[in-house]
This record gives C-alpha cells, sequence and structure tokens, in this order.
C-alpha cells in the first residue's frame, strides 16, 4: 500500500483544522472588553446571549454583522462584519461554552451607563471603530472643543484631539469594516500604557456623573483604578483625576516619552523629573493631571 495518499489526507486534515477561527482568541480580542459572563458591562452579558442564540448561530451572525440599538440605556455596537461569518460563528460557539451554567445578576448594571447621548449633545460617548485603538475604542467629546479616544481593551486613553468630533461614514459605508475618521487635529497622543503593570487589564465598564462626564473601570491586577476625564474651563484640554485602590505600596513613576516639556501636563502631585512624573505611595491614591493644549 502506497502511504503517500493517506499522509496526503492527514496533511489536508490538519491544515483544515489550523485554518479553523480559534473562538476563544476571537472573543478575547473583540468582545471581552465589553462583555462579561453575568452582567452587563458595556453590552449584555453572556448568560443574556446564551439564552438569545442558543440553537440560533444564524440569528447571531446576522444581529452581530447589523447590530441595532434595543436599549435607551446602552450604547450599540459597532458591526462586527469584518470578522466574517466563520469567526462569528466560533464566537459564538465560544460564548455557548464559557456561559453554561452561569446565572445573570439581577438589577444595577442595566442602568448604570445612563442614556445614550446623540451627535448633538455634549458630552458624547460613543463606541466606533477608531484609527489607532483595538476594536473596543470609545469616542468621547467631552465638549465643543475637546475630544479623546478611550480603549477599552487595553484599558488606556489613546489620543485627544481637538476642532470636531468623529466623521462614522467610512465606517457605516463600510459595515463595521472600516474606520470612523477623526475631525480635527490631533494634540496629544499617549504613545505606552500610563501604568507599567505585569498584569493584564480587566475592564469593568463606565459610570456617567450627573452632567455625563465618563469615569472608566479597570483592575491592574489587584489594583482597582478609575480614569475620570472632564473638559477645561477657559482652555482647550481636559482634566483627567486618576484614583488607585489600593494604593501603590511603593512610589508610582509614570513616564511621557511623547512630551519631554511638561508644561502642557499640570499635576496635582508628585515631582516632574524630566519626561517622569513620579508620585509617593500616598499621592498616587488619587491625583489629577491637567492637560493644556496651546
Amino acid at each position: 500500500m502506497n502511504p503517500r495518499p493517506f499522509l496526503l489526507i492527514l496533511a489536508l486534515a490538519a491544515t483544515v483544522r489550523a485554518a479553523e477561527p480559534d473562538g476563544a482568541t476571537l472573543f478575547t480580542q473583540n468582545c471581552v472588553a465589553c462583555h462579561q459572563p453575568d452582567q452587563q458591562l458595556v453590552g449584555p452579558s453572556l448568560a443574556e446571549i446564551r439564552d438569545l442564540y442558543t440553537g440560533k448561530p444564524e440569528e447571531f451572525v446576522k444581529w452581530s454583522i447589523a447590530p441595532q440599538k434595543k436599549r435607551p440605556t446602552a450604547i450599540e455596537m459597532p458591526s462586527m462584519a469584518h470578522l466574517g461569518e466563520p469567526a462569528l460563528r466560533a464566537i459564538h460557539a465560544h460564548i455557548l461554552k464559557i456561559s453554561q451554567g452561569v446565572v445573570a445578576k439581577k438589577g444595577g448594571d442595566s442602568d448604570r451607563f445612563g442614556a445614550s447621548p446623540t451627535q448633538a449633545t455634549r458630552p458624547l460617548v460613543q463606541r466606533i471603530f477608531l484609527p489607532n485603538a483595538s476594536p473596543a475604542a470609545i469616542a468621547v467629546a467631552l465638549d465643543d472643543r475637546v475630544s479623546l479616544c478611550w480603549d477599552a481593551g487595553p484599558c488606556r486613553l489613546r489620543y485627544a484631539w481637538t476642532g470636531g468630533f468623529i466623521d462614522g461614514f467610512p465606517y457605516w459605508r463600510g459595515n463595521g469594516s472600516g474606520l470612523a475618521k477623526i475631525v480635527g487635529k490631533t494634540r496629544y497622543t499617549e504613545p505606552e500604557p500610563l501604568f507599567p503593570a505585569a498584569a493584564t487589564p480587566e475592564f469593568h465598564g463606565y459610570e456617567l456623573d450627573p452632567a455625563g462626564f465618563p469615569t472608566f473601570l479597570y483592575d491592574l491586577g489587584a489594583t482597582a483604578i478609575r480614569e475620570s476625564y472632564r473638559p477645561l474651563d477657559g482652555e482647550a484640554g481636559f482634566e483627567r483625576r486618576i484614583q488607585l485602590s489600593p494604593a501603590p505600596s511603593a512610589a508610582l513613576v509614570l513616564n511621557f516619552p511623547d512630551i519631554p516639556e511638561k508644561t502642557g501636563i499640570r499635576t496635582s502631585a508628585g515631582k516632574w523629573n524630566g519626561a517622569a512624573l513620579t508620585l509617593a505611595s500616598a499621592e498616587a491614591a488619587d491625583f489629577t493631571l491637567t492637560h493644556v493644549f496651546p
């Protein structure tokens, strides 16, 4: 018997298996920042998705490609059409697998985000695909001058700009495969995460204060972090309050390599040494960075 045809079949089968989408990886890359197992975050819980789409992969794929707004208190999900149907089916199977036995928590989180604002209002918080960010990007218009991109994937500020908000037409035209355009001029870029950390960040959603300004909530290991953003009065820029719980056991050093001269950033605590800001342990528990654009 010639073993070559049999070996060829095995090789082809291995190639097919290798080419199959990895639902776990795809879920981590595209979904985990907004969907938690048992409670609503930015989007519904996995338990709720399981209840809606068990035995309905076609409906799940259809919704993911062309999502619509169902709740007045939720932010509409960007289209996932760019992933393609095989990948979306793999994500569907993974969600059903990891949500087995999970019971959704009742109350509390379903209305935590407040009503989704319209394009005409400020402040404005909108989930959409943005340049130089993960699929979990959140666009925030603090006022008529200053906007920013906060990325819920790695849990970090990406950049801020002035002059307008976003042009979503490239995104909508591409049915989720394109990126919204920034309207205006980028005034600040944070090339690296603010906190040097070995732990993987875990996003826990955000809160809106009575005026509609967001506070982003996430964990780095055992440290819970709150980042709150507000515009400045009379100046172009934004205020960024950061709270760490518990406070670090040692001094915290934050590096800002993109801005060697610190005239554009004021701090409520700590000391500058070139491009580095050093905060004592107690100071790092609650401090404010004020970014001012010239």
